[in-house]
């Protein structure tokens, strides 16, 4: 009787690929012996993988393929496997040792009927046959995720072409760790492409002493608060003092705030309110002092709007067949306009706005990202975010996107 198939669907999963060097010399010279030491190195390779909380879903010839929901728990199973190979080939001679070879991957899969298929499961394949004898070979995707989690180091191997597979990836091998020299891990590559901006902030002051003592702060903040107290007693003088005044002294504390932090819309933002204090203060006509209001409600609200376009970085990618991590500890907009883009970001980065104006695009948000908005007008985008991290799309105006979650622990 023929049992109905189940429904594919897709998930996000982290892929073992792990393959005996030699296998088919090894045949050659002793299939008996070799077809043991296959048997017990599947036997103790999958009690590995069940372990780390994986499940073996092939074991064919000299391979074991294993699936993870946590790339954090593949990564540990494929060095767990390599160390205890290596504890077993230990005692033995040469020609009964086995040397393995092990790709880790992090990718888009459809399961079904206890099979994985998937480009996913393809580019591990590629990954394990790139690695060399004894070592793990792992994607950028799974280097993101994993190397600021494990005591390992990555040996960056660059942007390779594998075969049969579309688009070039970035590959890491596996360094262990040594207590008498830790390896800290290489900086992730950045795309980041930042937009021109119409005013560079000064690099700030140290104090605020330091920022009112200068003489761009000091003497028109002087000049003005001698003039706002010229009618309490100072000096006969009235009119429009108190309107210069404020004026003035705006002007100084705008120009030492903006000094402290380094952003020139605290300056407007204090020549604005100073506009305000003085039109309050000035016995003018009604209408005269409603446009002086207005003045300094604009020039306010221009300070804010400088302060926020000031903070938000625009890194934008354009290109087609790309793959690139973005690493910036600064708020920014991403912006990806092109297509077939494989586009990672770092864990705790801090995104404004995400727009995806192409087509077939993946991009994997990192952990702990903070994301405000998604915007998509293109089709076929896939956007991986972490589970529990609550991001969604905000407005999506094209066709076939979706949100995936992925667990980044």
């Amino acid at each position: 009787m023929a049992t109905e198939a189940s429904t594919p669907r897709r998930k996000l999963s982290a892929i073992l690929m792990v393959d005996v060097s030699g296998f088919s010399r090894m045949m050659g010279r002793d299939e008996e012996g070799t077809t043991a030491l296959i048997r017990e190195f599947h036997t103790r390779t999958q009690s590995l993988v069940e372990a780390h909380e994986g499940w073996v879903v092939d074991t064919a010839g000299d391979s074991v393929f294993g699936e993870f929901d946590s790339v954090v728990n593949a990564v540990r199973c494929a060095q767990a496997i390599q160390q205890t190979q290596a504890t077993v080939n230990a005692p033995r001679p040469p020609s009964e040792r086995i040397e393995t070879r092990i790709g880790v991957h992090l990718g888009d899969v459809i399961v079904q009927d206890y099979h994985v298929y998937g480009d996913g499961v393809n580019i591990a394949a590629r990954l394990q046959a790139v690695a060399a004898p004894g070592s793990i070979c792992v994607s950028e995707a799974v280097y993101q995720q994993v190397y600021k989690k494990l005591d390992l180091a990555f040996e960056d191997l660059g942007v390779q072409e594998l075969k049969n597979i579309e688009h070039p990836l970035r590959l890491y091998r596996v360094v262990e760790s040594r207590p008498d020299q830790p390896a800290a891990p290489p900086q992730a590559p950045q795309y980041a492409v930042p937009m021109p901006s119409t005013w560079q902030p000064a690099p700030p002051t140290a104090t605020w002493t330091a920022a009112l003592l200068r003489s761009e702060s000091l003497i028109p903040l002087v000049v003005g608060v001698y003039l706002l107290a010229t009618p309490l007693g100072l000096s006969p003088a009235g009119g429009v003092f108190p309107a210069v005044g404020a004026v003035l002294a705006g002007v100084g504390l705008g120009r030492a705030w903006a000094r402290r932090t380094g952003q020139h819309g605290y300056f407007l933002i204090a020549l604005g309110v100073g506009i305000v204090l003085g039109a309050v203060c000035t016995p003018w006509r009604s209408g005269t002092r409603g446009w002086v209001l207005l003045g300094g409600v604009v020039t306010v609200a221009r300070g804010v709007s400088k302060l926020r376009t000031a903070s938000v970085k625009k890194i934008t990618v354009s290109g087609s067949d790309t793959t690139s991590t973005v690493n910036q500890s600064e708020i920014y907009d991403l912006i990806v306009s092109g297509s077939r883009n494989v586009i990672t970001t770092a864990p705790g980065n801090k995104i404004t706005t995400i727009k995806i104006s192409g087509s077939n695009n993946t991009l994997t948000v990192g952990r702990d990202n903070a994301v405000a908005h998604i915007v998509t007008s293109g089709s076929n985008n896939t956007i991986f975010v972490p589970s529990g991290s609550g991001i969604t799309i905000t407005a999506n105006t094209g066709s076939h996107n979706q949100v995936q979650l992925y667990h980044p622990d």
